[in-house]
């Protein structure tokens, strides 16, 4: 029947295929000679990675190995494929039909062996990424007779075509294969739908699959809810949890142990209403152990609104402030005040660095003198809350506080430098000057670095200056970002100009970076500084 469809729809493809211009060395096209499995692998996992931009490698590969015919490199790509992300089937589709025009002496073979249905499921598949609609569509009538789950993502992919003859084609192949699913079909159709479903033609089979999900067997359901992908288990716990078709024990195994974070958070707040529902609050006490903040957070409301506010009372040092702000609120609703809690944690020996943060955000000012302790605990996690704990309670000063500057970890110096930026005017200039120094480590360079640009506008810059040369590209980076977005956005309105030895300081500085900067950014710069160039005499 597809040969029919190929012999009547697309004549112009036998005849394109039985002219006497095919050459007789396919190979001079511009394609990789002799591809191997390991070409292949390569190129798929840089597909794969987050920086692969394209996939044209993959696709030139792959038309090379449907050319060359190897019976065993043929068979292990069709497997790959099989087990290929969304993402590469995606990106397939648009370098494949970018690549073809590569080789145009192995596109009329290949024309002509799609029609007369010679081409093996490898060639059908390429054959669907050709940039000629007759072709897809040729390959679309081929590929639907196909039993092999092979089938199923090159139909998905062409059921949100361009074109609606081959749109038409594809969708309808794909309705026969979900009116009675298997699990493998299913889960071949399910990751691509969802891939696809931001497309302006794509949503047609994720509302196909969402369907299935609701009312189809549940043994369907069942299985795409254990599948590897997790888009694919995401959809299907999504779609199942508004339909009510799961129950509390999978949502709260879900919210235990799923990979997907947007999955565990919405059967973790499933299984606590559920249970709320049915008086069964407690089966979701083993939520209170979870690694996901939110799902505490929802473990700790749903006990304290039954009345349980011993697990409110632990959460009150959780590491995390979502956790700590739902454990206060629990409190005061029991009538307790967490502050009182707070201060009683904080007097014990080396507190916690929850306990000592959730001080600062229930506590008042009067509650500083229990914390400067602290700047020396032993967890670098507890100096950080420490500092930021004296800071909310208005209690930062530079005599407390600047010696953490040379901390050994770079979350309590960055905490310390927040602390003092409403000081920075005031701090020891010639102190910051050495601990921006390249002798010292970066996070205590940073440091100092952003009280200097919080000092004013000439030594901000003059820092900036100094370092748009420095061997660390960290700071090196920074310091000329801040140039180009004080250009941009400040120097109009900086109305005054730097005078005498700050002046004669930026002109030299302005000269010694030009070659880092460029003669453009820094003519700029001495325009809105009002500086002269330096003489050629």
């Amino acid at each position: 029947m597809a040969r029919g469809i190929v012999r009547n729809l697309l004549p112009r493809l036998r005849g394109r295929g039985d002219a006497p211009r095919v050459p007789a060395h396919p190979h001079d096209d511009r394609l990789p000679v002799r591809p191997t499995a390991q070409q292949l692998r390569d190129a798929t996992a840089v597909v794969e990675s987050r920086h692969g931009r394209n996939a044209d490698e993959l696709a030139a590969l792959l038309l090379a190995v449907d050319r060359d015919g190897d019976p065993g490199l043929v068979a292990g790509t069709e497997q790959f494929l099989l087990r290929a992300q969304p993402r590469v089937w995606l990106m397939l589709d648009v370098a494949t039909r970018r690549t073809w025009p590569r080789a145009p002496r192995w596109s009329e073979v290949a024309v002509r062996r799609l029609s007369r249905g010679e081409s093996s499921p490898l060639g059908l598949t390429v054959a669907a990424f050709h940039p000629d609609g007759h072709v897809r569509e040729a390959a679309v009538a081929q590929l639907a007779g196909l039993h092999g789950t092979l089938a199923l993502p090159v139909l998905t992919l062409r059921a949100s075509d361009w074109v609606p003859q081959v749109r038409d084609r594809a969708r309808s192949a794909l309705e026969r294969h979900l009116a009675e699913p298997s699990a493998a079909v299913l889960v071949a159709a399910v990751a691509l739908a969802v891939a696809l479903g931001e497309r302006r033609e794509g949503r047609w089979l994720a509302d196909r699959v969402d369907t299935v999900f609701r009312e189809g067997p549940v043994e369907l359901l069942t299985g795409a809810l254990a599948v590897p992908d997790r888009h694919t288990r995401r959809a299907a716990h999504l779609t199942a949890l508004a339909a009510g078709r799961l129950d509390l024990a999978h949502m709260l195994h879900a919210a235990e142990h799923d990979d997907d974070l947007l999955t565990r958070i919405r059967c973790a707040e499933a299984a606590v209403r559920t249970a709320a529902a049915a008086n069964t609050v407690d089966l979701v006490r083993p939520l209170l152990s979870s690694g996901t903040a939110v799902i505490r957070a929802e473990a700790v409301h749903a006990l304290a609104r039954e009345g349980d506010i011993t697990p409110a009372v632990a959460a009150l040092t959780d590491r995390n402030p979502i956790v700590r702000s739902v454990a206060q609120a629990a409190l005061r609703r029991a009538g307790s005040d967490p502050a009182e809690q707070y201060r009683r944690l904080v007097m014990t020996s080396f507190p916690e660095p929850g306990a000592i943060a959730g001080l600062g955000e229930t506590g008042t000012a009067d509650d500083a003198g229990l914390v400067p302790s602290w700047l020396d605990h032993p967890r670098s996690r507890g100096r950080a809350e420490t500092v930021r704990t004296l800071r909310r309670l208005g209690a930062a000063h530079p005599d407390t506080l600047s010696a953490l500057l040379t901390d050994s970890s770079g979350a309590v110096t960055r905490q310390v430098a927040i602390a003092l930026r409403p000081w920075a005017s005031r701090l020891d200039l010639p102190l910051l000057r050495e601990l921006l120094s390249a002798s010292n480590p970066q996070h205590i360079r940073m440091a100092a670095y952003r009280l200097l640009h919080e000092r004013d506008t000439w030594t901000r810059l003059l820092i900036d200056l100094e370092l748009v040369a420095d061997p660390s590209p960290l700071m090196r980076g920074r310091a000329r970002s801040d140039i180009a977005a004080w250009l941009t956005r400040e120097a109009a309105t900086t109305y005054s100009t730097p005078q005498g030895r700050t002046a004669d300081t930026l002109t030299r500085h302005l000269r010694d970076a030009e070659e880092a900067l460029g003669p453009d950014q820094v003519r700029l710069l001495r325009f809105h500084l009002g500086l002269e160039p330096p003489s050629t005499a």
